[in-house]
C-alpha cells in the first residue's frame, strides 16, 4: 500500500482545501495510506475526511524569543522561525515517517517543506490552484528559492490548461508539467445540498450567490457594487455572500454601499450547498483564478453560471459555451448580470447547459491521472 503524503496550510473554508478533502477521501477509498499535515488550525473541514485519513495538525516552530512574553509580543508571530529555516530544517521538523510520495498541496510553505525532503526513495509533487502570472499574491519576494524548490520536484500538477501554461511561463517547462482537473463528489454535494440551511434568508425573484473567501482578487467588492446599482434600478435581486474567514469587512462594505436590503451574508461553514441550490444564478467575480471550485459545484446543481474572463472559469465554461463569460471589468461584469436578468429565457439555456457539463468533472478520470503520476518512476 503505497504511503502519500499531502502538506497544506489548513482545512479551512476554500477550494483547495475543499479539494483536498475530496482527493484524500477518493485515494484512502482506493486503497492508499494517505496522511495530511497542516500548521495553521483551521480545521472547518476536517469533519467531512475519511476516518482513515490520517490528519496531523503541527503548530509552528516556537523561536527562542516567543518564549518571552514582551520579546513575542513586540517582535515575534507565528512562522517566524519558518521564515528564516532552511527547507531541510523545515522538512525534517513538520514531516514524521516515510512516505512514498509527498505533495506540497498549496504554495508558500508547502513547497518549502516538500522541497526540502531528505527520503530520496519518495516521490516529490507540487500542486499548482493558482495562476501565478497574475494571482501575485501567491509569490513571496523570495521568490527565485522556490523557483529551485519547484524544479527540484518529480511532477507538477495544474488544476486546469490556463494554471499550466502560467506556471510553465513563470518557472519554466521542466517537462514534468501536467494538468489534472478537479475532481468532485457529486453525491455528497448534492446530499449536502439537500439539507435545511442553518440561516434563513430573503431572496429576491433574482436571487444571486457568490462563495468563498473574502480577499481583494475574488473582486467580490465589484460584485456588491454591481448589485447595489441594479437594485437602484428597480430590479427585484438579491446577492447572498456565502464566505468563510472574517465576516465583518464584508457586513462594513455593505453597510458603506447602503445595500443592506439586498446583499446579505452568512457563514458556509462546511456546507454551502443549501444556500447555492435555489440561487438563479452563481457568479464569480475574480480579477484572476487558477480554477474556481465554486463553479463547478454550481454546475452540479444545475445552476447557472456568470464569470468574469480570467483562466480557470475561461476553461470550465469551455469559453462561454456553458456560462456566461464577460470581460474581466466592472462594467462588463454589470450589462452580464443585466443581460441573463433581462433575457429569461437566455437564463434558462444556460441552466440546461450547466448539465451537458458534467462530464468534464469526472472524478475517475481524475483519479486514474493521477494514480499514474503516482506509480511514474522517479525523475531526480
Amino acid at each position: 500500500m503505497k504511503k502519500i503524503l499531502f502538506v497544506i496550510q489548513s482545512l479551512r473554508i476554500g477550494g483547495a482545501e475543499r479539494l483536498q478533502v475530496t482527493l484524500a477521501n477518493k485515494l484512502v477509498s482506493s486503497g492508499y495510506d494517505v496522511t495530511i499535515v497542516t500548521w495553521k488550525p483551521m480545521i472547518d473541514l476536517k469533519c467531512d475526511l475519511d476516518e482513515r485519513v490520517h490528519f496531523i495538525y503541527r503548530a509552528p516552530n516556537q523561536h527562542f524569543g516567543a518564549k518571552i512574553p514582551y520579546i513575542r509580543h513586540k517582535f515575534y508571530d507565528d512562522c517566524m522561525w519558518e521564515l528564516r529555516a532552511s527547507p531541510k530544517k523545515l522538512y525534517k521538523y513538520y514531516v514524521k515517517g516515510k512516505f512514498d510520495v509527498e505533495i506540497a498541496f498549496f504554495h508558500g510553505l508547502a513547497v518549502q517543506i516538500v522541497g526540502g525532503s531528505t527520503n530520496k526513495r519518495a516521490k516529490k509533487i507540487a500542486w499548482i490552484h493558482h495562476d501565478m502570472e497574475n494571482q501575485t499574491d501567491a509569490i513571496p519576494e523570495n521568490w527565485d528559492k522556490y523557483i529551485k524548490l519547484y524544479k527540484k520536484m518529480d511532477n507538477i500538477v495544474c488544476v486546469s490548461n490556463a494554471a499550466r501554461q502560467s506556471y510553465i511561463n513563470v518557472v519554466g517547462d521542466t517537462g514534468n508539467v501536467t494538468t489534472i482537473y478537479n475532481m468532485l463528489p457529486f453525491d455528497q454535494i448534492r446530499k449536502k445540498a439537500a439539507q435545511e440551511p442553518d440561516v434563513k434568508v430573503n431572496k429576491a425573484a433574482f436571487h444571486v450567490v457568490t462563495v468563498g473567501r473574502f480577499n481583494k482578487l475574488k473582486g467580490y467588492e465589484r460584485l456588491f457594487r454591481c448589485i447595489s446599482a441594479l437594485k437602484k434600478e428597480g430590479k427585484d435581486i438579491s446577492l447572498l455572500y456565502v464566505g468563510g474567514g472574517k465576516k465583518k469587512p464584508v457586513d462594513d462594505y455593505i453597510r458603506e454601499l447602503g445595500a443592506e436590503d439586498c446583499i446579505f451574508t452568512v457563514e458556509g461553514g462546511s456546507n454551502p450547498y443549501p444556500y447555492m441550490k435555489d440561487a438563479t444564478l452563481s457568479v464569480c467575480a475574480s480579477y484572476s483564478e487558477g480554477y474556481n471550485l465554486t463553479i463547478a459545484e454550481a454546475m452540479v446543481l444545475g445552476i447557472p453560471v456568470l464569470s468574469t474572463d480570467c483562466a480557470g472559469p475561461r476553461e470550465i465554461l469551455d469559453g462561454g459555451k456553458y456560462g456566461l463569460l464577460v470581460e474581466n471589468s466592472e462594467d462588463a461584469l454589470l450589462n452580464g448580470l443585466r443581460k441573463l436578468y433581462d433575457d429569461p429565457a437566455l437564463l434558462k439555456e444556460y441552466r440546461v447547459m450547466t448539465t451537458r457539463r458534467i462530464k468534464f468533472f469526472d472524478d475517475n478520470t481524475a483519479l486514474k491521472q493521477i494514480a499514474g503520476v503516482f506509480e511514474d518512476k522517479k525523475t531526480k
